[in-house]
């Protein structure tokens, strides 16, 4: 079995390679984009340099004729002690590398080694500062190179800028670590909260809702999940009520068959058409039974096979209430409206028999004999519509979900009348393994109404 590896040790992994990933390229790209314009600071302070330096040499040269004496504008004496010498030199007076040739181009004054005495060439006279004095070149000014290397100023400014971004990129880690651990506690605790609620599940156990207060994914999960419970709840409440149902709906016929055929063989009845005909009934009754079940497995699979052709629904109507009705003056008043030149369906005639038959049982079951039952077939668009009113007491609102359910019933004393229980689970899966759908609902002050639409042929 391969070990598990948490999914928090996963997400703090992941948080953790995330942020040092992140705060590692964020380091090196501030490291180098100070270092960048730390060197255009220094290339413009050069040019800067330049410019200056030739506006002063351009002033000594317009002030004096020539260049005799320059040196004295560029270096001052300075005296410095070492232990106890003095000693006397001079310094340049102005920062910077550069080199000064004359208007003949020949450098005569450089902070450079081996370049004094050294001829410019056209090149290095067209990109030097020229001097320009009166209108005419006076010399040339050549800046040196800015070399790699700094000065301890500068180095400082560098070093310290650098670890400015490093210590903000520690305290960015710190933080970013600490934010990561409360998104993961806020992550693993509703699905913690789920996973614990699945593991009883798994077990049979059916908790109560989890209601996560999540307004994500997490919190649609979380409704979902409790639907879902909701639904195996219900669904076990169904499955225990249906077992207990079809158990009664047996054991009926079978204590009738077996209590007759006990008294048979006891000598207590004796073997007519009389005594046996209870038990033929009732083994027709278990044989509906079996059959309604096997059929409603058989739709449930999409399995069901119909033999379709096209039906007249109108004289299909008429033939199933001239048989339903046996007695007519104990029957509701039964109204049959329908619109002329009604096309045929296709369907399948046994089972769609069996669909108006089931509807028209139920409503004469609900409907008082002074009542009124109304039929009406039309057509809507591509589709035949049929309506069964009733004036009976209607549906009860928390019934009307359930009410195409096998064996459910509002009502626990709810006559049976004979029934197998599963007429309307029947006619649903009938009407929709033709491609049609069936609704109810309750019409004010006139009891209840089912709406039944199958396709045209």
């Amino acid at each position: 079995m391969k070990r598990r590896i948490p999914l928090s040790l996963k997400l703090s992994l992941s948080f953790a390679v995330v942020i040092l990933l992140s705060v590692a390229l964020v380091y090196f790209l501030t490291a180098r984009s100070i270092t960048q314009r730390f060197d255009e600071y220094r290339q413009k302070n050069r040019e800067l340099f330049g410019l200056s330096l030739a506006s002063q040499l351009g002033w000594y040269y317009q002030e004096f004729g020539n260049w005799v004496g320059v040196y004295n504008l560029l270096y001052r004496e300075a005296t410095i002690r070492i232990g106890d010498e003095l000693y006397t030199g001079r310094v340049l007076v102005v920062g910077g590398r550069f080199s000064l040739a004359n208007e003949e181009g020949r450098i005569f004054l450089t902070t450079e080694s081996g370049e004094f005495g050294r001829e410019l060439s056209a090149g290095e006279l067209a990109a030097g500062i020229p001097i320009d004095v009166d209108g005419e070149r006076a010399g040339t000014l050549i800046l040196g190179e800015a070399g790699p290397d700094l000065d301890p100023r500068e180095s400082e400014f560098l070093d310290s800028a650098k670890q400015s971004a490093l210590i903000g990129g520690g305290i960015a880690i710190v933080l970013a670590l600490i934010l990561s651990v409360f998104l993961i506690l806020q992550i693993l605790s509703p699905l913690k909260k789920l996973t614990r609620v699945t593991e009883r599940v798994a077990h049979g156990d059916l908790p109560n809702p989890v209601r996560l207060r999540s307004r994500d994914e997490f919190g649609q999960l979380g409704d979902s999940f409790d639907q879902m419970v909701e639904n195996l709840r219900r669904s076990e409440r169904l499955r225990q009520m249906m077992t207990a149902d079809i158990a009664h709906e047996i054991r009926t016929p079978v204590t009738i068959i077996q209590g007759t055929l006990e008294a048979l063989l006891d000598g207590v009845y004796e073997p007519n058409d009389e005594t046996i005909a209870p038990v033929y009934e009732e083994t027709l009754h278990l044989g509906r039974l079996i059959d309604d079940l096997r059929d409603l497995a058989l739709a449930e699979a999409g399995e069901l096979r119909l033999e379709k052709e096209p039906v007249d629904l109108e004289g299909l109507v008429r033939q199933v209430t001239e048989a339903a009705i046996s007695a007519p003056e104990e029957a509701p008043d039964l109204r049959i409206e329908a619109e002329q030149d009604v096309p045929p369906v296709s369907g399948d005639p046994k089972r769609l028999r069996q669909v108006l038959a089931n509807l028209l049982s139920n409503a004469l079951r609900h409907t008082p004999s002074d009542g009124m039952i109304r039929i009406l077939i039309r057509r809507v668009g591509d589709a035949i519509e049929l309506t069964f009113s009733d004036t009976g007491p209607g549906i009860r609102p928390e019934d009307m979900p359930h009410l195409f359910e096998r064996f459910y019933r509002g009502d626990p004393a709810r006559n049976r009348g004979g029934g197998t229980g599963l007429g309307l689970a029947i006619v649903k899966q009938w009407v929709e393994a033709h491609g049609g759908t069936i609704g109810v609902e309750n019409v004010p002050g006139s009891g209840a109404r089912f709406t039944v639409r199958l396709p045209l042929a």
